[in-house]
C-alpha cells in the first residue's frame, strides 16, 4: 500500500465516523485512535456481539465459596448487541431445592445496563446446574 492509499484509508474512516451527529462521530473516532496509538484493544462496534467469561470461580478461596450454590463464573463482558447473557447457576449438591437468583449492581447498572432479575430457580433432585438468561439494554449510549 503505498501513501496516496494509506491516506485516502484513513480519510475514508474519519468519514465513517463523524456521519451522523457530528460529535458523537468525533469523540468515537477519537477514542478509537487513541486506542490503537496506545495498543489497547479495539472499541466494540455499535452492532458487534462480543461476550466474554473473565474469572473463574475455581479461583476464590475455599472460604469465599456457597458449599452449595454458585456460579462458573464471577465475571462477564458483553455487547450491547448480544441482547441478553446466558449465567450458569450451578447446585453443587445435586439437591432438590429452590434459590433466589438476583442481579446487583456494580460495573453496570439495572435498567440503564440490563434488565433486573430476581427470581427463584427450582432445582429438581440430581439436576446441578441451570442458565438464567439476563437482557442487555442496547442505547445509543457510550
Amino acid at each position: 500500500m503505498n501513501t496516496d492509499q494509506i491516506d485516502r484509508v484513513n480519510l475514508d474512516d474519519l468519514k465513517k465516523a463523524t456521519e451522523g451527529e457530528a460529535s458523537i462521530g468525533r469523540i468515537k473516532y477519537r477514542k478509537q485512535v487513541n486506542n490503537f496509538i496506545s495498543g489497547k484493544r479495539k472499541e466494540i462496534a455499535k452492532g458487534e456481539i462480543v461476550r466474554k467469561e473473565n474469572a473463574h470461580a475455581e479461583g476464590l478461596e475455599e472460604k469465599d465459596k456457597n458449599e452449595d450454590f454458585g456460579f462458573s463464573c464471577l465475571h462477564y463482558s458483553v455487547s450491547e448487541a448480544a441482547g441478553k447473557l446466558k449465567v450458569k447457576i450451578l447446585n453443587k449438591k445435586g439437591k432438590s431445592t429452590t434459590v433466589r437468583v438476583k442481579t446487583v449492581d456494580a460495573e453496570a447498572i439495572g435498567g440503564k445496563a440490563y434488565y433486573e432479575f430476581n427470581e427463584d430457580l427450582n432445582f429438581a433432585d440430581g439436576e446441578k446446574y441451570k442458565f438464567v438468561e439476563i437482557g442487555i439494554v442496547d442505547d445509543d449510549e457510550w
